[in-house]
């Protein structure tokens, strides 16, 4: 029997839609080939959700007013965390009568698989390690952010507040009541980057448009090589906080690691272990007097951290880094591995 697919995202000039529908492709085939007896349905949740009644949710209403019915449900998430929530999942299962629900990508368990990493491996910016390797200090971290999620702006106040500010880069996009409700929010941090400059490396959109954010979306390269290059440890400032939802690891987190730095993450803290899990080695145990692993002293402990790496010579951060350069070399090595897995398990998604 036909799969029925609903797939209404990203525009089709974005990168990230080429992939997405490679994926989906590849998925769509896979699912014919196992479950060919079967009434299936795979919708794409890049975009979709009640939140968007003019996308996919609107295709799905239409089969719902048909009574359209299915054994089969198989969601898929990959540029984005699941934009619904378990509630509405089972409500879709029951309205059309699916008996088995397959949860891919970017969710926890049997079917998950990592977005980007096979999309970074062909396309991010190549770098050598002569250019990556830090060997003369400028700053001690750096904390990029554009889009001022709430865990994000915490985290710049209390650097701010605590004076680290001046040894570190830090950006933050414009204050928007849409990822953080906190009024009082007039944080806008640049270091004057134009969104002309990252065509290529992520800002594909309509640049006849002021950037609401002022920060260029800058995807597939480490922003400021000089800057990078100048710098030992490097704040992940994640998407997700909460260790409650699914895990999301997209390329923020993977910066580092392709970029050769030590980093600590603002975000959910279970993703140092998924890194570990996965075969990444983390630098946690460097600091441990800073408990990075624990939810409620996350902002906390990075501040204990920086406090301690500012404490500290230039003489003796380079020398850290050199004695941490055979796990930051493995970070590098891993993730070239780790991407050609992702693309081998996205090709035989039910067979792990």
């Amino acid at each position: 029997m036909p799969l029925t697919v609903i797939d209404q995202g990203f525009p089709d000039n974005w990168l990230w839609r080429k992939y997405d529908t490679k994926f989906v492709k590849s998925i769509s085939l896979q699912i014919d080939k196992l479950w060919p007896e079967k009434q299936n349905l795979l919708i794409n949740l890049t975009w979709f959700g009640p939140m968007f009644p003019k996308k996919g949710w609107k295709v799905y209403q239409d089969l719902i007013e048909k009574t359209k019915t299915f054994d089969n449900l198989f969601l898929i998430a990959t540029v984005d965390p699941p934009g619904i929530d378990n509630s509405l999942i089972q409500e879709m299962l029951r309205c059309l009568g699916a008996t088995d629900l397959y949860l891919l990508g970017n969710f926890d368990g049997r079917y998950s698989f990592n977005f980007f990493a096979p999309v970074l491996l062909e396309n991010f910016r190549q770098y050598n390690d002569s250019e990556l390797t830090l060997e003369k200090l400028n700053f001690k971290f750096i904390s990029y952010n554009r889009k001022p999620r709430k865990h994000r702006v915490d985290l710049v106040k209390l650097i701010k507040i605590e004076g680290l500010d001046r040894y570190g880069i830090i950006t933050l996009g414009k204050p928007n009541l849409l990822y953080n409700p906190d009024s009082n929010n007039n944080l806008y941090l640049s270091i004057g980057e134009k969104c002309e400059d990252y065509v290529e490396w992520g800002h594909w959109y309509n640049l006849d448009t002021p950037d609401e954010f002022g920060i260029p979306h800058d995807l597939l390269s480490l922003h400021n090589i000089e800057y990078w290059k100048g710098h030992f440890l490097h704040i992940v400032n994640a998407t997700e906080s909460s260790v409650h939802r699914n895990m999301f690891v997209s390329e923020t987190q993977f910066k580092p690691i392709i970029g050769m730095r030590p980093f600590v993450i603002n975000g959910n803290i279970l993703t140092y272990q998924w890194l570990r899990d996965n075969g990444f080695r983390t630098f946690n145990h460097w600091w441990p007097e800073a408990d990075l692993e624990n939810p409620a002293k996350m902002h906390e402990a990075i501040i204990s951290v920086l406090k301690n790496i500012t404490n500290k010579s230039d003489q003796e951060i380079l020398d850290i880094y050199q004695e941490m350069l055979p796990d930051i070399r493995h970070n590098r090595n891993r993730f070239f591995e780790f991407a050609k897995e992702q693309c081998r398990r996205i090709e035989n998604i039910f067979c792990f």
